[in-house]
């Protein structure tokens, strides 16, 4: 016993990791190619990730305007405000590290698994739902194809895409998880 799985499907495609707890062995779908796509236009990115962030955010909020209520802190403040919020900045940049953890870690499956669990588990205590990682991958989308520019083409759509995918199917795993303690 002890073993778990993650699969899941997005556009007639199916990505899935399967983990032994007991032995600690576990696999991931990810390609060579879709990880070398990740990294390399992460390289473009990372200089300017924080700002990245900020203004991944700042499309989330204002293409869904209800979706700052759900951040405590943001929670019944103008968008102008929120914008210009040391908050939003902070938060940011937390993101974006997260996101680039979850990168550094696509070789070594064990860790990345547990630490989208456990940043899963952190999220529990708000109503994160499936669907919410849909609105964030399309402000993430937006933004990268913002900063990488020409660099962004249909393969580093479809990389970040699945990533997207597999950390929000990942995370939700995490917030189940909890639940079932």
């Amino acid at each position: 016993m002890g073993c778990s799985s993650l699969l899941y499907r997005r556009n007639n495609k199916t990505f899935s990791a399967s983990f032994n707890l007991n032995s600690r062995s576990t696999v991931l779908s990810f390609s060579e190619e879709t990880k070398n796509i990740l990294k390399e236009s992460w390289k473009l990115v990372e200089p300017v990730k924080t700002a990245a962030g900020k203004k991944m955010f700042q499309r989330l909020f204002e293409t869904y305007p209800k979706v700052p209520n759900m951040f405590p802190t943001f929670k019944g403040m103008a968008q102008e405000e929120i914008i210009s919020s040391r908050s939003l900045y902070l938060h940011a940049k937390r993101f974006m590290c997260a996101l680039e953890n979850a990168l550094l870690s696509l070789n070594d499956a064990e860790v990345f698994l547990e630490y989208l669990m456990n940043l899963g588990e952190r999220h529990r205590q708000w109503p994160v739902e499936l669907e919410h990682f849909d609105s964030l991958k399309e402000a993430l989308l937006w933004t990268l194809q913002d900063v990488l520019q020409s660099k962004y083409t249909g393969e580093v759509s479809e990389a970040w895409s699945e990533l997207v995918d597999f950390i929000a199917a990942t995370m939700m795993y995490g917030i189940k998880r909890v639940e079932t303690k």
